[in-house]
């Protein structure tokens, strides 16, 4: 087995990212600051040779990727795993409604990941999505012995699993040591001898021009 190198990239922003609702199993449409950011982050990429592409199975996902390849000629797989975290009922609410509605939970879900149960909202605690977005990471590495890697997934379930489930940082504070991952930022992962290394977190320089995700 080689030297892997994952490239996350969150998808392009979307109706819901512009209108402030939440998105997470739920889907939207990307609008055009999310299509041109994908474009350029495929030209940000151009030179990298990819031995595979993986995505949430997600629309908007699906699309980010087909924009960043490009007239490239690459099978894309798609892995439950990589969904963003399930927000239950709250999917496509407003963040001020869910606020007004759900405050306490709400609250709960953004200041004390560790203990969040999600008893309200019927989605997904931060334990299982660490868990199954690094089942999905373990699946591509046993499909993937060696080179470079795309990975499209979501805000939430990406800093999960690349601070929490592969470079450690701790669940219950992760969301104020670690970078919020921008729509269409790229971060790049080494793994090599059993050791993930975060190379680069959140690049957005390719975006200049393009205004900055939420």
């Amino acid at each position: 087995m080689g030297k892997r190198t994952f490239y996350f990239v969150r998808h392009g922003k979307t109706e819901w990212n512009l209108a402030r609702r939440m998105q997470g199993w739920g889907d939207s449409p990307l609008i055009t600051e999310g299509i041109e950011g994908a474009i350029a982050t495929g030209e940000a990429l151009r030179d990298v040779d990819f031995a595979a592409v993986y995505s949430s199975p997600s629309k908007r996902t699906i699309d980010t990727t087909g924009y960043i390849l490009g007239d490239r000629d690459l099978e894309v797989k798609t892995l439950d795993g990589l969904r963003e975290m399930s927000f239950g009922i709250w999917e496509g609410e407003l963040f001020v409604d869910i606020l007004k509605n759900y405050g306490v939970e709400y609250e709960m879900m953004l200041g004390n990941p560790a203990h969040y149960k999600a008893e309200v909202s019927k989605g997904e605690t931060y334990h299982q999505v660490k868990e199954r977005t690094k089942q999905a990471v373990e699946q591509i590495l046993d499909e993937q012995p060696e080179g470079n890697i795309l990975v499209v997934s979501h805000g939430m379930a990406l800093r999960i699993l690349i601070f929490v489930a592969l470079e450690g940082a701790d669940l219950q504070s992760h969301r104020e040591e670690t970078p919020h991952l921008l729509n269409t930022g790229i971060t790049v992962v080494e793994y090599e001898d059993g050791e993930f290394r975060v190379m680069k977190a959140n690049d957005i320089s390719h975006l200049e021009g393009i205004a900055e995700g939420v």
